[in-house]
């Protein structure tokens, strides 16, 4: 029993170890796993390095790995809806995919939020020269000043 095809959107964030030149060709594996299950690319996003909004894990080969970086994009395509199961297990068997989305949408939602490009920079564990310069050689000059509080004093004083 087929049901008709639905809209879904995947989105996807590839690991930050993936070379540049490989980017096009990860993509194109997620995009032969929708072939696989007769799905039909209908649109695709520009995939672009980010910076994430906060850390990720995923155990790959019994390794925990931590990124705070990784390749962001989408692709828009339909599908049958019991072919969903099968993709998800090639999507999970995917080393390159750090995590992924698959909602279910509508051809004519196209809305496209436009941010400020911010160029995520590749966090290689070392500091730059400018991060170099700002740090000082004395560590008290480069401790946070906090306001102190004047000492709270409570009056003991028992009525009787």
């Amino acid at each position: 029993m087929s049901e008709e095809n639905r809209t879904y959107e995947l989105g996807y964030i590839l690991v930050p170890t993936v070379p540049e030149s490989e980017v096009a060709t990860a993509v194109t594996t997620l995009k032969t796993a929708l072939a696989a299950v007769e799905g039909t690319v209908l649109s695709e996003s520009e995939t672009e390095f980010i910076d994430l909004a906060y850390q990720i894990e995923k155990n790959v080969k019994s390794k925990k790995m931590k990124w705070n970086q990784g390749y962001f994009g989408w692709i828009k395509f339909t599908a049958a809806p019991e072919t969903l199961e099968a993709l998800k297990k090639s999507l999970d068997a995917n080393l390159e995919l750090m995590r992924y989305m698959l909602i279910k949408t509508d051809v004519e939602n196209n809305v496209v939020f436009k941010k400020p490009k911010v160029e995520a920079v590749r966090d290689n564990g070392t500091p730059s020269e400018s991060e170099e310069s700002q740090i000082s050689g004395d560590p008290a000059e480069d401790e946070e000043v906090h306001e102190t509080l004047p000492d709270v004093v409570e009056d003991m004083t028992v009525e009787a």
